[in-house]
């Protein structure tokens, strides 16, 4: 009984003592590291995962606006949250997005493992962008006036009688905006014009699109945070991104392969028209990869035609909900701000006059349409968070410890929301965006912010401004766009009225889009035809 006693408290002790060895070891290596930002306190091991599971299941509240009230709360544009050891650092001032995203990028470009975005598509950043540069799409400025010509014509009124034209639903002016969105899109990436294939393919980026969006917000879902997780099977309590996941894989997969496939064989054909897969493949002499007679197997870079495939399927799929969700959000603004539409429109006047329709030349002498645009992504941005960086190494940030492997977020919704940088900022104003003299100063441009930062900025955001913005300055030009007749006035509200997710869409609404005169009716008609011939 002695002798167990013994080895019992021998073995005890050897325990204590290793302990106590490991207690010593931690405290020298934290003793003068510094403290982490400040955020939710949680618990030991777990941090603040009860929370997380809140928010992952509960939607009412973006994301975007419990980090600024985190920053509030804590009086800190730094935050810090832990979760089973993962950890999330919220910037929320462009101070910080700039210190550590942008000068500090070469640290701060990887991006963290997203378990519900991993292997859906594989992504050549440098590729896209060298592709979408402002000076590429100048090139494509034919294809764009084409599009909105049809979008135009699509808008046309079934009354003759200007006086009669009932509301347009929300349902059609969305399939009519995803329609001319698509179009550029599937024209400039796999150069497809049929009407028949537009219409096809336009339809099978829908739900890919709710993949994306889903699934980039880091902490979207608990998986980010436990990633063990992904095992369990669908059925497993709490496994509903298993569920999800199995409708959108198929969906996201179908839709790089779907449209691929269809280049394949125009290309083998002799009948690819040129465009962003044509160009890239020629680029790396893959344009004979689709013609078995002619190449083996082992002579090709199967690696780069895999990176030119997903590529253009994330230029495809993302371009257009980008584009699309600016769009439908302006012409919310515009309905809901007829003093707005009254100063765009007299401008217009001045610049282009009744006999056509505004160009791209036109831009720089439209400052209050451009303000416009500008204050739309400001005040109802449609990326509130950024896409998600890894800091590659321990750094430290106004004396903050930031651990290597962190997952670094910019909430772009506060930087655009801070009253240091815009005067009065939950009201619309593209006023503000007016210089008025050679001395007086404008706020930032949103586009610093609103489309991401550093190196994970988003790369096709100047198709998106450029469709988005000769779009609206036609409508402008040439409809008054009003609420529903049967709808009272009431602000907009930059939370309540928008759907949250990795790119923001209003919610659904109603409004009138009716011509302004019979002039500008036939330019309705007209279009862009003697431009694009």
């Amino acid at each position: 009984m002695r002798t167990d006693t013994s080895i019992f408290l021998t073995g005890f002790g050897a325990f204590l003592f290793a302990v106590c060895c490991l207690y010593i070891s931690l405290l020298r290596r934290f003793k003068n590291r510094p403290l982490l930002p400040p955020g939710p306190r949680g618990y030991p091991i777990i941090g603040d995962l009860f929370n997380a599971i809140s928010y992952a299941g509960e939607a009412s509240v973006p994301l975007w606006e419990r980090y600024l009230d985190m920053g509030q709360k804590y009086n800190s544009d730094v935050i810090h949250i832990d979760v089973l050891g993962d950890h999330t650092i919220i910037l929320n001032s462009a101070r910080a997005t700039t210190e550590l995203l942008e000068k500090r990028s070469g640290l701060y470009s990887d991006r963290p493992g997203m378990y519900m975005m991993t292997d859906l598509v594989g992504l050549h950043r440098r590729t896209f962008h060298q592709d979408f540069q402002p000076r590429a799409i100048s090139a494509y400025h034919p294809f764009i006036l084409q599009s909105t010509s049809g979008i135009l014509e699509r808008l046309l009124p079934a009354e003759s009688n200007l006086s009669h034209i009932p509301d347009i639903k929300y349902e059609k002016l969305d399939s009519y905006v995803r329609s001319h969105a698509g179009s550029i899109i599937l024209r400039l990436v796999y150069g497809m014009t049929t009407q028949s294939e537009l219409n096809t393919f336009v339809e099978l980026a829908s739900l890919a699109t709710e993949s994306a969006i889903a699934t980039m917000n880091h902490g979207s879902f608990i998986v980010d945070y436990f990633p063990l997780l992904k095992y369990v099977p669908a059925w497993f309590p709490g496994a509903s991104f298993k569920r999800k996941a199995n409708v959108w894989a198929p969906a996201v997969a179908e839709v790089i392969n779907a449209p691929w496939e269809k280049l394949k064989a125009s290309v083998a054909s002799g009948t690819a028209l040129s465009c962003f897969a044509t160009k890239n493949l020629e680029k790396f002499n893959l344009m004979t990869i689709f013609d078995t007679d002619l190449v083996e197997t082992d002579e090709v870079d199967l690696d780069m035609e895999k990176v030119i495939k997903n590529c253009a399927g994330i230029a495809y799929f993302a371009g257009l909900d980008t584009t699309k969700a600016l769009i439908m959000t302006s012409i919310l603004a515009i309905s809901h701000h007829p003093e707005v539409l009254a100063k765009a429109q007299k401008e217009l006047d001045a610049v282009v006059g009744p006999s056509r329709l505004p160009n791209f030349s036109d831009r720089t002498n439209l400052p209050y349409v451009e303000a416009f645009i500008r204050e739309v992504e400001r005040m109802y941005p449609i990326t509130p968070l950024a896409v998600a960086h890894r800091v590659m190494a321990d750094d430290i940030y106004e004396g903050y410890f930031i651990p290597k492997d962190a997952t670094v977020v910019g909430n772009a919704w506060a930087i655009l929301h801070s009253e240091e940088l815009y005067k009065d900022p939950l009201k619309f104003n593209p006023d503000r965006f007016i210089q008025d003299d050679k001395d007086s100063s404008v706020p930032p441009n949103p586009e610093l912010y609103a489309f991401g930062f550093g190196r994970r900025i988003c790369p096709g955001r100047y198709l998106a401004l450029e469709s988005t913005w000769i779009l609206i300055a036609c409508l402008l030009a040439t409809c008054d766009i009003t609420r529903p007749l049967e709808e009272d006035a009431r602000e907009l509200d930059p939370v309540l009225d928008f759907v949250d997710g990795m790119t923001v869409h209003p919610k659904p609404y109603d409004c009138r889009i009716v011509p302004r005169s019979a002039a500008a009716l036939n330019l309705m008609k007209t279009g862009y035809s003697a431009e694009i011939q």
